[in-house]
């Protein structure tokens, strides 16, 4: 069986956490990858002191990405 990445450990580790959640199901259905494929996950603010949207960025062991912008509500 091969390591987990330090993203895949991760996760794994704080599988409860609902944005973990949110996370696992926007890779595992909307994107429809498994999550071994994950390498590593940023999360981007558009305003470091106060954002008002993030940007998730997912790279994946193939060199695939994907991106998507959240709002965030105050």
């Amino acid at each position: 069986m091969a390591e987990l990445s330090q993203t895949q450990q991760w996760l794994h580790k704080n599988r409860e956490n609902p944005i973990v959640q949110i996370l696992t199901t926007w890779i595992t259905g909307e994107l429809q990858r498994p999550m071994e494929t994950v390498e590593n996950i940023e999360i981007i603010p558009n305003d470091a002191d106060a954002p008002s949207e993030i940007e998730i960025v997912v790279d994946f062991t193939d060199g695939g990405r994907a991106t998507q912008k959240i709002e965030i509500e105050e």
